[in-house]
């Protein structure tokens, strides 16, 4: 599903250009969000450093989700500046 906007725990925004929420197997606990285009490329480069969870919010074309993720990837040598990360928890809000 696409993400419209995604906020951290201050609810403060994070700029990025376009992401997506693939549930695997209609299941919540198995989860990851692709973003791409992203702005705020110090919160996600210090969250992978520190190896830390993040409880992100999501607005969806399905609703507003939540839920902790650990920040897998986060490639800034591309052009889009593209960051993976993969649900630790439920996916809250999300409806099968």
């Amino acid at each position: 599903m696409k993400v419209d906007q995604l906020f951290n725990e201050q609810n403060e925004e994070i700029q990025f250009d376009s992401g997506e929420i693939k549930v695997k197997n209609d299941d919540p606990e198995n989860w990851e969000v692709k973003i791409y285009g992203v702005e705020n490329q110090r919160f996600f480069m210090e969250g992978l450093r520190d190896n830390r969870k993040e409880h992100l919010t999501f607005e969806t074309n399905k609703g507003t989700m939540n839920g902790i993720v650990d920040i897998e990837t986060f490639d800034s040598a591309s052009e889009e500046n593209v960051v993976t990360m993969k649900g630790t928890s439920t996916l809250n809000g999300y409806k099968q």
